[in-house]
C-alpha cells in the first residue's frame, strides 16, 4: 500500500511538471486542450489547476471562442503566474557581479552591480554581495516570503548539489562552499551552478529549448565555456567534471594556464589574452590609429573595453592579423565538437560575440569545415541582452518551481 501512495504521488508529480513545462513553451491554453495535449482526463488536469491556482501558481487568463458545431461555447485559459514570486539573481564573473530581483519569467527587473574583488577572502567578498542583495530586497519592500529562491551563477567547476564552487577562474583560487555561506542570511533556498551551465537552463526555459530537444552552447568572454543539453536535459558528469571547451589543449608547449594544464584555449582566446596580445603588438607602425586613440599608452587596452579599442581594426588591418587565427583555432575546436555531438543547433552567446565581425568571421571560419555550419545553424542566443540574470533565474524556476510542480518552496524544503 505504501509503494501504491508513493507511485500515485509520483504520478500526481509528474503531471504538474508536464503541465508546467507544456504552459511555459505553449503560452495560455485551456483545460481541454492541456488534457488532450497530455493525454490526461479533463478531471485530472481540473484537480491539478484547481491546486495551482489556489497557490498562487497558476492564474486564469480570459476565454476563447471554441470553434465547433456548437458555436459560442467558451474555453477559460489558464497560464502559469511568473508573477506569483520573485527571485533573486547573482551573476559573479570575473571583472563584475550583477545582482537581479525579478518575476519568475525575467521581467520587471530590479538591478544592482558591483565591482568583484578578487584580491580578498572569498566569504568576505560574499557578504558584500549579500549586504547589496539584502539592501535592494529592503529598498523595493520584498518581504522575504516573496522571494522562491537564491540564484548563483559562477565561473568555472560547480558542484550544483553541494553548493559549492571549486575554482572560479579569476575569481577565486579555493574551493568555496557559496550555499553553506549565504544560507545563514537568506530564509529561501540558495543554489549554485555554474555560469554557462546556468545559461543553458534558460535556453530550455526562455529560449530555443522550445525549439531544440539536443544543443551546444558556446560562450566567449571573458572565458571560453561550453555546455551541452542532450534530451532536452543539461548534461551533467557523475564526477562533477565540467565540458569545458577553453581548457582544450591546443598548444602543448604553451602559457601555463589557471586550471593547471599548458596550452589550454583560454591561454590563447580568452578576452585577457587577446588583449594583452594586441596591446604587446601595438605600435606607431602596425596600428597607427588604436596608437593614437590610445594616446600611445598601451596599457589602456584590457578586456573591459574591448568594444572600444576593436572598432580601430576597421582602419588598423594589422588587428585581423592577430585576431584571426585565434577565432580560427575557436572555430576549429568548435567545429570538431559539433561533428562528434552533432546538435540540432549551436547557440553562442558572450561580450566576443557582441562584436559583429568577429561573430561573421567566426562563423565563416567554420563554414570552411562544413559548409552547412552557416547562419541558420551556429546561432546567437536571443537571451544575449539578459545574460546578466537570466541564468541563475532559470536554475531557480527549473529546481524550485518547474521540477517540483508548481509547489512553494515553503512545502519543499520546511
Amino acid at each position: 500500500m505504501a509503494c501504491a501512495g508513493i507511485n500515485q504521488e509520483n504520478v500526481k508529480l509528474n503531471n504538474r511538471i508536464a503541465m508546467l513545462n507544456l504552459l511555459n513553451e505553449r503560452g495560455a491554453m485551456s483545460r481541454k486542450d492541456i488534457a488532450k495535449e497530455l493525454g490526461l482526463t479533463a478531471a485530472t488536469v481540473t484537480l491539478i489547476c484547481s491546486d495551482l491556482i489556489e497557490n498562487g501558481a497558476l492564474i486564469e487568463k480570459g476565454t476563447l471562442i471554441e470553434q465547433d458545431k456548437r458555436a459560442g461555447r467558451k474555453k477559460i485559459l489558464v497560464d502559469i503566474n511568473y508573477s506569483f514570486k520573485y527571485v533573486l539573481s547573482i551573476t559573479i564573473e570575473a571583472d563584475d557581479t550583477y545582482i537581479t530581483i525579478s518575476n519568475l519569467k525575467g521581467e520587471n527587473c530590479i538591478f544592482k552591480n558591483i565591482k568583484t574583488i578578487c584580491d580578498i577572502e572569498p566569504v568576505d567578498f560574499l557578504k558584500e554581495i549579500v549586504l547589496e542583495s539584502l539592501q535592494l530586497i529592503q529598498k523595493n519592500k520584498i518581504q522575504s516570503n516573496m522571494i522562491l529562491g537564491v540564484g548563483i551563477s559562477v565561473p568555472g567547476l560547480v558542484d550544483n548539489k553541494k553548493g559549492i564552487s571549486k575554482l572560479a577562474y579569476r575569481v577565486w583560487d579555493k574551493s568555496v562552499n557559496i550555499t553553506q555561506f549565504m544560507q545563514q542570511y537568506f530564509e529561501c533556498p540558495v543554489i549554485v551552478e555554474n555560469n554557462v551551465k546556468s545559461f543553458a537552463i534558460a535556453e530550455l526555459i526562455y529560449g530555443s529549448g522550445k525549439k531544440h530537444k539536443n544543443m551546444l552552447f558556446l560562450k566567449w568572454g571573458p572565458g571560453i565555456g561550453s555546455a551541452v543539453i542532450i534530451g532536452n536535459k543539461l548534461y551533467q558528469s557523475e564526477h562533477s567534471k565540467e565540458g569545458e571547451i577553453g581548457h582544450i589543449v591546443v598548444d602543448k608547449r604553451g602559457k601555463v594556464c589557471r586550471c593547471g594544464r599548458k596550452g589550454c584555449l583560454e591561454t590563447k582566446a580568452s578576452i585577457h589574452a587577446v588583449a594583452k596580445h594586441i596591446s604587446s603588438n601595438c605600435t606607431k607602425e602596425t596600428m597607427p590609429y588604436l596608437y593614437e586613440l590610445i594616446e600611445h599608452d598601451t596599457s589602456k587596452i584590457t578586456a573591459k573595453n574591448i568594444d572600444w579599442w576593436f572598432k580601430a581594426q576597421e582602419k588598423d588591418s594589422y588587428i585581423w592579423e592577430i585576431f584571426d587565427p585565434i577565432i580560427e583555432c575557436v572555430s576549429q575546436i568548435t567545429s570538431s565538437i559539433i561533428t562528434f555531438l552533432a546538435p540540432d543547433t549551436v547557440i553562442f552567446y558572450g561580450k566576443v560575440f557582441e562584436l559583429d565581425n568577429v561573430r561573421q568571421h567566426f562563423i565563416d571560419f567554420c563554414k570552411k569545415y562544413d559548409k552547412d555550419y552557416d547562419e541558420n545553424y551556429i546561432q546567437k542566443s536571443i537571451l544575449s541582452s539578459k545574460i546578466d540574470y537570466i541564468g541563475p533565474l532559470a536554475v531557480v524556476v527549473k529546481e524550485l518551481f518547474i521540477d517540483s510542480g508548481g509547489e512553494l518552496w515553503e512545502k519543499q524544503y520546511q
